[in-house]
Order: structure tokens, then sequence, then C-alpha cells
């Protein structure tokens, strides 16, 4: 699942707006920025919660992963639901429709039944979050088939609240474990990492409350609680090491990455209630590059990472690739401040994109051959960062 998302973020955006700007044709979803917002949300996000879900399971459950004809029904379905929904105008919206909820309900009945049959009821969250976005990415097909584009917009930053909810739970919880790991490796002499389980419960009872009270009218409480759990994620990370995870690669991507979630969901907040003057589809790339595509390379990427003398270190695709989208980022964040220059902004940000996610997935190719390493996205084994 993760070679599938890691495709679907460099085809997606060399086609639009990229590809679209050199002459080739748009895709047949009009119009074509709900395209590109409905396939970097259900379908590059959505492979790789997929991928991560999936990978992470035998370690949840102590069953064998999802392989063979399981695993190559999901991916086939996937990519089906690719092509309909770039056919989206050409076709009966029922098509489209079917095989991306045949997708999340795949996904969330496969991690139903196995965490059911290992009594790992905690992690059944997980299937719901899957079938919510499964949810949402159901609502905005039948509100862009009815033309509502403002309501897709809505329902996509419903998804982008979810979505940050999902980011900030996992990368909270590994982030600090790898960290963590690689300082005992170095004989760190330093003070202990400090995850802050109990504030991170918190949060995320005000992520999932902002996720709440936007669709329930309350905007502006939203908003304000979106800030509230902004400056929380900063407060979060002040036990982490950061500075000392700088030395290594594979942590200095994931930290630098996570931290675009509480400054993208502190601008959201910030920007919702008015109270400075920038554009919101700006402040939300913040969080769609910097946060939700950073972390995705800097996490499945460990699985490239690894070396034959048994360590894990990065290679000079994975470190290009997450310097690439760094940048790519700040490009794109600099567009409110550089209307003349906007077009090219808007695709140097795109060619960043492209030759980042090109550069990572050519050092991650190694990976895809031979059987797969474990632990990769587990931070309780020593010696594994």
């Amino acid at each position: 699942m993760f070679s599938a998302a890691f495709l679907c973020a460099l085809l997606s955006v060399a086609w639009w707006p990229l590809g679209v700007k050199f002459g080739l044709p748009a895709p047949g979803f009009t119009p074509a920025v709900l395209w590109h917002i409905h396939e970097l949300f259900f379908g590059f996000a959505a492979a790789a919660i997929g991928g991560y879900l999936l990978t992470a399971l035998p370690g949840w459950t102590a069953h064998p992963p999802l392989q063979g004809a399981g695993l190559k029904a999901l991916v086939l379905v996937w990519i089906f639901a690719r092509i309909a929904t770039a056919k989206f105008d050409a076709l009966p919206v029922a098509i489209p429709l079917f095989l991306n909820a045949a997708f999340f309900a795949g996904l969330a009945g496969v991690l139903c039944h196995q965490l059911a049959a290992a009594g790992s009821y905690r992690k059944l969250c997980y299937p719901a979050v899957v079938l919510g976005l499964g949810i949402c990415e159901a609502a905005f097909l039948v509100e862009a088939a009815a033309g509502s584009v403002w309501s897709c917009l809505a329902l996509s930053r419903t998804a982008l609240a979810g979505l940050i909810l999902l980011l900030f739970s996992v990368g909270a919880r590994v982030i600090p474990a790898f960290t963590r790991n690689w300082l005992a490796q170095q004989g760190d002499a330093g003070p202990p990492v400090r995850d802050a389980a109990q504030l991170c419960c918190l949060l995320q009872g005000l992520l999932l409350l902002g996720l709440a009270l936007k669709p329930a009218g309350f905007a502006e409480a939203a908003y304000a609680t979106w800030i509230a759990a902004g400056a929380m994620m900063l407060w979060t990370m002040r036990g982490w090491r950061t500075g000392t995870a700088f030395f290594n690669p594979l942590l200095a991507a994931q930290h630098m990455a996570f931290l675009w979630l509480p400054f993208g969901t502190l601008a959201f907040g910030v920007i919702g209630l008015d109270l400075i003057a920038y554009q919101m589809p700006s402040a939300v790339h913040a969080i769609t590059i910097g946060g939700m595509s950073g972390l995705i390379m800097a996490i499945s990427g460990r699985a490239g990472c690894h070396r034959p003398e048994g360590i894990m270190r990065a290679g000079a695709g994975f470190t290009a690739g997450c310097l690439l989208i760094w940048l790519a980022t700040w490009t794109r964040l600099a567009l409110p401040f550089s209307s003349a220059y906007a077009e090219s902004l808007i695709t140097a940000a795109a060619v960043l994109w492209c030759i980042g996610w090109l550069t990572f997935i050519t050092g991650f190719l190694p990976a895809l051959s031979g059987p797969a390493r474990r632990p990769v996205l587990s931070g309780r084994s020593f010696g594994q960062q």
C-alpha cells in the first residue's frame, strides 16, 4: 500500500496542476481542483494510512500480515477507484462511489477482523477512523456530482481535521519512541525523552471536539479549539529532544514534519477567526504538504533505511526527498505574499513536490525486493533507530 501511496502522491500532482500547465488534458472531474483535493486526501493519504495500519497490525495482533490475494484485491480496488475518480464526469456517480467505498470498507473489515480475533479492542478506533474517512469521501463525491463545490470544500476541511487527529495520534506515539531508542543506542546521558501521555490524551479530545463542532455549525468554537490544540501540540514537543534529534536525518525528518501539525493547526484556527489576514488554502497546505506528506515520507521511509550491518541509516534519496518536500511547503506558503508571482510559485511548489517524491521513491526501491524487515513502524525495540 505504501508504494501505491507514493505513486499517487507523485502522479496526481504531476498531472494536475503541473501536467495540465504543459498541455496534458485535465482530469475528468470538474472542477479539477476537487479532483486534486479528493486524490490527495482520499487516494494518497488513504493508501498511506492503509499501509501504516496493515504494517503495524502484526505487532498489535501477533498474527501474520495481510498478503497474497487479500492484499492484491485491496490494492486493485484502490487502483480502480483512482481510475474511476479520474473519469468522474463520464461515469455514473455510483461507479466511483462504490469503488472508493469498497476500499475503505475492505480495509476497515480486515482491521476489525484481525483486531477482534486478537482481543485488541483498544485499537478498534483505527478502523473507526477509516470508516469515518470513507463516509466523508462518499459525501464528497455525492456533493461533487450535485455541483456543490463549497460543500466539497467544507467536507475536505472536515477530512483534514480528522487527518490531523490521526497524524497527531500516530506521530506523538512513535516519534518520541524512535528518539528515545536512538539516544539510548548512542549512550546519551542527557535528560530522558518525555512523551506527555496524559497531555496527548487531552489533545486528542480537543482535536475530536474541534472535528465535531465545525460540522455541527459551531465554527468559531471549532477554530478556537484548534488554536488551543495547536498551542498544546507545541508544548507537548518540549520534551522530545528535537535539537539532539537533528543529528539523525531519520529523526530530523520526523520531528520537522510533525512541527507543521501545530503550526498548521494554529494557523487554521487563527485564520478561521479572522485574527490575521492570510489565505486559508495556503494555511491548509502547511498541513497537507508539510505535515501529512512529510510524516508519511518520514515514517514510511524507514522501511528503505535498513542496512546490512543491522542498523537503520537514512539514504540520499530519503534525505533529499524530505528536504525537497520541506522546500515545496515553504514555496506554497509564500503565495499570499507574492500574488504577482502566484502561478510561478504554484508551479515551483509542484515541481519541488514531484522531484521530491521521485527522489524518495528511487531511494525506496531496494526495500521492495526481498523479505520485509521488521520492526519498521514500532518504536519499542532497542537499536532499531
